[in-house]
This record gives C-alpha cells, structure tokens and sequence, in this order.
C-alpha cells in the first residue's frame, strides 16, 4: 500500500506510483518516485472533466475514460452512470472507479483535508463534485433554493483546481475556480469554502475573525486580532488561494441579483433566509458559475491595490511585521449587506488601507485552474 497525493488529498490504494496509463489501454512502468494518481487516469478530451452532471442529483462518466484500478485498467466504453448515495445539500462528493467496471459517489469528510474515511474497496479516486443548496444564475438575477449538483464544480485529476483542496470550489469561464462560499471562522478544520457555517468577518476584537492557520504558526485555537488585508491573504494563501482580482471578482459575481443587498448582516455561509424587515434571501446573491453570497452581503478583499496612496513616510502598520513606505489602498468588491443599489457583480471601493478590518468585510478565495494532458 503507499499513500497517493493531488494536492492535500491522500488515498489509499494499491501503488501506481511508476504505472502510467496509456491511451490506448496498456499500462507502461516509468521511472522515479513521485505519486502517480494523475497517471492512473485516461480521458478523450483534457479540454474538459471526465464527468458530466445528467440530472440535479445524477453524473455520468464520459465514454472514453480509462481508470487504472490497482494494476487493471477500467475501460468505460460507453457512458456510465455514476451510483449515488443520497445526497445532502452543501456537501461535496468523491467519485472512484472500481475494478469491477462500475463508479460510485462517496460524501466527503467534514473535516479538512481528510477526503473520506472510508473510500471503496478496490477503486481510484478520479474527480467529485458539489452538491449545492441551490441552482445558479440563469440570468442576471440570481439563482433558487432546489438543491442540486454544481455543474462548474466538476472535477478531475487532470482538470481540477490548482489548490490542495478542490472541495467547495467552483470553475469560472473555464478560467479559474472560486470558492462557492465566503471564508469561514475555522477553516483549519474546514476549509476556505464550506457550507452554513459562521462566516469570517473583520469584526476587531471579537470571534468572528479566523482562526491562525497553522502554516502561520497558529495553534488551533487563537484568532487573528483582526481581518485586515494581510490576515485574509494569509489565510487564503495557508490553502493555496488568493484573493480575486477585479477582473476576477467581475466575472465570478456575473449572474447574481445586481444593485440590490441583503438587508442584514449575515451570520453563516450558504443560503440562509433574510432576518425580518427584508425580504432579500440569499438566493438572489448566488452567480451564474454557483458562487454563494457572492455580491450584496459582505466586501470582500480583492488583490489589485490602487486609488490613491499613503503619505510618503514610513507607517509601521502591519501588526509588528514591518513597515509601509507610500503604500496604496487595496480594493474591496461586492458590496456589504448594507450597500442597496451600490452592491453587485462591478462593485468596488478603492479608498480603504490594508490595514482596515470592517465588520463588513470578509474574503472569497480563487486559484488558478490545473488542466493536465
């Protein structure tokens, strides 16, 4: 047995480690160490993954694909039918080949990065997908409350997400993936992108800011003092993601409700149902790529810096860790629950200093997406 790797995601198998999987059909031994879980893996077209959603609750895996299952190749000649378990909205699922020529969906662990505690006998890991609590944008209006399966959250081991995690992540014009949901309070144990679970938000001095990811010597427990521009980059950058640019942020907002916010402010991820004196549900926040509370509820920090500068002095304002000469204002996007018609998917702000850390603003995730041949 040896551990296999695609990012932080670890499956016991039998080793394939030095076996490629060729196009044909054969298997060839190569040489060198590295973990060969890509190799084990065969599609017609790397242009696309190797699933397809058939139905809100149904996948298929194209015809075409060969899964190489310990030393056997699965061949799927024709389209194949994934088995599903019953699925529970806001939950990602793995999907594994099996020796005996079937495929079957495993819901993934709550716990990050474990991927399951129990994946199938005899079977490869080969891509999964998210069960989303809602549809998405299918206009500039906003998406629904049916849960159903995320099509742009398909993946692959060859077509997936550049992070450690493809969990909780979402394909943007075939460009670059997003998280679905706004950063949470605990994403050590989470994740960056997880479903009704308390958002983070720059509260100071409070609990709602993230707990120090351990890549940046946190301990488990102790929270940043604040959310600044720093802190949030730090997180996100602990799992592989960045903030979005404007051109990003633009793109992966595009579909939700526009010129309208939420009303309140918003405790969890997800789509949760506005408090009473509002009658804007968060359903009418979620992007045409199924980006959850995308515009409308918090500010989140974008990566591009302009509009204007400090003074053209030395600032020591980065929590002890240096100092600042000139520095710009960094942007923020989306708009806040309080914005009304200033929130939507080109809404931005350039006059605020990384060092801020509002109540009103939060973080979204995005990495590069990873297409291999």
């Amino acid at each position: 047995m040896s551990t296999l790797r695609v990012g932080a995601i670890r499956h016991p198998s039998a080793s394939v480690d030095n076996m490629v999987l060729n196009s044909d059909g054969t298997v060839t031994l190569q040489g060198g160490g590295g973990a060969g879980m890509p190799h084990a893996l065969f599609k017609t077209d790397f242009l696309s993954c190797c699933l397809t959603r058939t139905g809100n609750g149904t996948v298929s895996i194209k015809a075409g694909t060969k899964v190489l299952v310990g030393t056997a190749v699965v061949d799927f000649a024709t389209a194949t039918a994934v088995t599903m378990p019953s699925l529970t909205a806001g939950t990602d699922y793995f999907v594994y080949a099996l020796s005996n020529g079937t495929a079957q969906a495993v819901a993934a662990s709550g716990t990050w990065p474990t991927p399951v505690a129990s994946p199938p006998a005899n079977s490869q890991l080969i891509g999964g997908f998210h069960y989303a609590p809602g549809g998405n944008a299918t206009a500039r209006a906003g998406g629904n409350t049916t849960a159903q399966i995320n099509e742009f959250s398909l993946w692959d081991l060859k077509f997936r997400p550049a992070s450690d995690d493809p969990r909780g992540m979402a394909l943007v014009a075939n460009a670059f993936w997003a998280d679905i949901y706004l950063t949470n309070r605990d994403p050590q144990t989470n994740g960056t992108s997880r479903n009704n679970i308390a958002i983070a938000d720059g509260e100071t001095g409070g609990t709602t800011t993230p707990i120090i990811p351990t890549l940046f010597g946190g301990n488990g427990s102790s929270r940043y003092s604040t959310f600044n521009w720093w802190n949030a980059t730090e997180t996100l950058a602990a799992f592989g993601k960045r903030p979005p640019t404007y051109s990003e942020f633009a793109a992966l907002a595009f579909g939700a409700t526009e010129a309208v916010s939420r009303g309140n402010d918003p405790v969890n991820t997800g789509l949760g149902t506005a408090n009473s004196g509002t009658s804007q549900t968060d359903d009418k926040f979620t992007s045409k790529w199924g980006i959850i509370q995308a515009t409308g509820c918090l500010w989140v920090w974008g990566a591009d810096f302009g509009g204007g500068a400090a003074a053209a002095s030395w600032a020591a304002n980065t929590e002890s860790r240096g100092s600042t000469y000139q520095m710009e204002n960094v942007a923020i996007f989306g708009g806040a629950w309080n914005e009304s018609a200033n929130a939507g998917s080109r809404a931005s702000i350039w006059g605020y200093s990384p060092t801020n850390s509002p109540y009103t603003f939060g973080a979204r995730g995005v990495c590069d997406h990873l297409r291999l041949v």
